[in-house]
């Protein structure tokens, strides 16, 4: 690449930035989430894991780490895959062999139908324009009585306008104020597809100190900390203009992991449940 100058930082789309910056774009909850995921879905070494918005490949890296199964990641940002490829050049040998990235649309999902033991979404469906195509795929790869796994984000206060218009601006997606329920209806649009395991979540509170370090944190990176004066503060500006963003957009927000199963037949529903 040629010189990195200021305008080209500026120029640079939401998903080519963080790539830039090299941004790990954890699901919400992060290693705590995929762990449960884990936990909860019963995968050993013959599985197989679509990462379904894989971004910079931390979700698809860390199923290779705590599990023994075969774990792919598609993502349609060229500039995403190509930052985790090259992620896990860094991995181990062993890890290599079962990971893998490609370029791909959660509209059409470049495998066949039955194939996958745990389908991942970590909120990728929130940027989706037509979300119930995406979930159709989803459900599609995946094998009889395997996993849809969702960690997505939901309101559970309504933002004001100006939050949702600023966030849409900085992803490039129109964002609309979906409750729990709206989500868990959009997943869940089958009476095939059972709700196996759910849990919601909170975000803790950060307050300014946190995220002026936490923004200050990426101009330390080794490709960062070379660069010119002027166009290190254009990297930290337009990170900050959007964890600023996305700070007063997760006053409003909530989280759930949610495992989804692919049965092939209806089953009756429980009565006698614990409290």
């Amino acid at each position: 690449m040629s010189k990195i100058t200021k305008d080209y930082v500026k120029s640079l789309s939401y998903t080519d930035f963080i790539s830039f910056i090299k941004e790990t774009n954890r699901c919400p909850g992060g290693k705590d989430s995929i762990r449960r995921i884990v936990q909860n879905s019963f995968l050993d070494k013959d599985s197989k894991i679509l990462d379904v918005g894989s971004n910079t490949g931390f979700n698809s890296l860390e199923f290779a780490h705590i599990t023994k199964s075969n774990v792919y990641g598609i993502d349609i940002s060229e500039s995403c895959v190509e930052e985790s490829i090259n992620t896990l050049d860094k991995d181990t040998e062993e890890v290599k062999k079962r990971g893998s990235f490609k370029v791909g649309s959660a509209y059409d999902i470049p495998f066949e139908e039955n194939f996958f033991d745990l389908v991942m979404c970590g909120g990728a469906t929130s940027f989706m324009d037509n979300k119930n195509k995406a979930v159709s795929e989803y459900f599609r790869v995946l094998k009889p009585w395997g996993f849809l796994a969702v960690t997505q984000l939901f309101y559970s206060q309504k933002p004001p306008n100006q939050v949702l218009d600023s966030v849409s601006k900085i992803i490039n997606a129109k964002i609309k104020y979906l409750n729990k329920q709206d989500w868990l209806d959009i997943f869940n649009t089958n009476s095939n597809y059972e709700l196996y395991y759910f849990k919601e979540f909170k975000f803790k509170d950060k307050t300014e100190k946190d995220l002026n370090e936490y923004v200050n944190l990426f101009l330390q990176k080794p490709h960062i900390t070379g660069l010119d004066e002027d166009v290190k503060k254009e990297i930290r500006d337009k990170w900050l203009g959007y964890m600023s963003a996305f700070m007063e957009n997760n006053k409003y927000l909530s989280y759930f992991i949610a495992l989804f199963r692919k049965n092939i037949y209806p089953e009756e529903k429980e009565f006698f449940l614990k409290k």
